[in-house]
């Protein structure tokens, strides 16, 4: 995982072409301190100078925000791709499972499994595992292709990863609500670039306030920066109801005469301060439900261990040895329990990311391996 980080760093496109937008915000923050002549002579130009340190400060938020995105999808395709690994190698030995357990009955016991349906139910269950073994087969491939592409894209690293580790990692997350809502408000990306937003909307107010009452046309920040920048997270991400955000206003020059366009920023600050209230709430929204889903994951996957040790046994006898008329009847429920355990503890493992996520990086949570009574089927194990 840490080399596949190390690549993504190196090789995103969204990584490098937010930091070709901090060039273009310090290049435009230094023709604006650079300004000569008469043009120092400008009414605004503190304020255009206040402005561009904002937009500065923009642009190194997008950077940092997107290169923790990157983080999270890279170790997000990974965990994936280790999560159908696992569940497709546990469907190949179920469904050579199935097909041994006919063998070994001879005529008389197939006559008998016949006659008591069994034989039915196992060509069912046959059949069904075959179908889950291509979905997870092609599942964990699709994953790999998704962790080339947040990786850089096979032109720039050459190659398609697959993931050293065959177990998913338990991450061990110490932080109280608080503590967690607190270093989301102080780091996340979304909130600095919604402050920085509302300071340079109230600074163009100030500016157009100061602009000569016969200039009907008048630049504003837009016209030589940019505090352009991604939206706080759609309502659609998690699968989770969320109102829409506000995104930030500002046109490139404001029109008509001054008593006009003084309103008209003001307009726009107002908005801007809007802007910032919603995102505050949005991101406090997401932050919650985070956290309260990993307490509720972590809940989840103590209290099924005792199930998950039962059904591990039976699973692992099956396909050990020749199956029992019992461990037929149970063997269905068996791999059903495996599965959605195993859909826990990825889920544990993605919320995870999505808490350091949501901190930007700030909270570093470890991951290590699980316990014994908690491990499951290793990929080839």
């Amino acid at each position: 995982l840490d080399q596949c980080l190390s690549v993504a760093m190196e090789n995103q496109p969204r990584i490098q072409a937010a930091m070709a937008s901090l060039r273009a915000a310090e290049a435009a923050r230094k023709g604006i301190y650079s300004l000569r002549g008469i043009a120092r002579l400008s009414p605004d130009l503190k304020i255009r100078q206040s402005q561009a340190d904002h937009g500065l400060e923009v642009a190194r938020a997008v950077l940092q925000q997107e290169t923790e995105d990157t983080r999270y999808a890279v170790r997000r395709a990974y965990m994936t791709a280790i999560y159908a690994g696992i569940q497709a190698d546990r469907l190949t030995k179920l469904v050579k499972a199935l097909e041994m357990a006919r063998e070994d009955k001879g005529l008389v016991g197939i006559v008998v499994e016949e006659f008591a349906g069994i034989g039915t139910r196992m060509r069912m269950a046959k059949a069904k595992a075959r179908n889950n073994q291509a979905v997870a087969q092609v599942g964990r491939l699709k994953a790999r292709f998704l962790l080339l592409e947040e990786m850089g894209g096979k032109a720039a690293i050459g190659f398609l990863p697959d993931p050293a580790d065959t177990v998913l990692p338990k991450p061990v997350v110490k932080i109280s609500l608080e503590d967690f809502e607190s270093l989301m408000e102080e780091n996340r990306g979304e909130l600095r670039l919604a402050r920085e937003g509302r300071e340079i909307a109230a600074l163009e107010l100030e500016a157009q306030r100061r602009t000569p009452p016969f200039r009907l046309i008048n630049n504003s920040f837009a016209s030589f920066s940019g505090n352009n920048a991604p939206p706080v997270p759609t309502p659609e991400r998690g699968g989770e109801y969320r109102p829409g955000a506000i995104n930030l206003e500002m046109p490139p020059n404001f029109g008509g005469p001054k008593r006009d366009r003084v309103g008209r920023a003001a307009a726009l600050a107002d908005r801007a301060t809007l802007t910032e209230n919603t995102t505050r709430n949005l991101t406090k929204l997401e932050s919650r439900v985070t956290y309260l889903n990993h307490r509720e994951t972590e809940r989840r996957i103590q209290a099924d261990k005792a199930a998950i040790s039962e059904a591990r046994l039976i699973f692992n006898r099956v396909t050990r040895k020749p199956m029992s008329f019992l461990d037929g009847l149970l063997l269905g429920d068996s791999v059903a329990l495996l599965v959605e355990y195993e859909e826990l503890r990825l889920k544990r493992a993605l919320i995870a990311i999505e808490m350091m996520r949501e901190t930007c990086g700030a909270l570093e949570i470890p991951f290590v391996q699980p316990s014994a009574d908690e491990a499951d089927t290793t990929i080839g194990g």
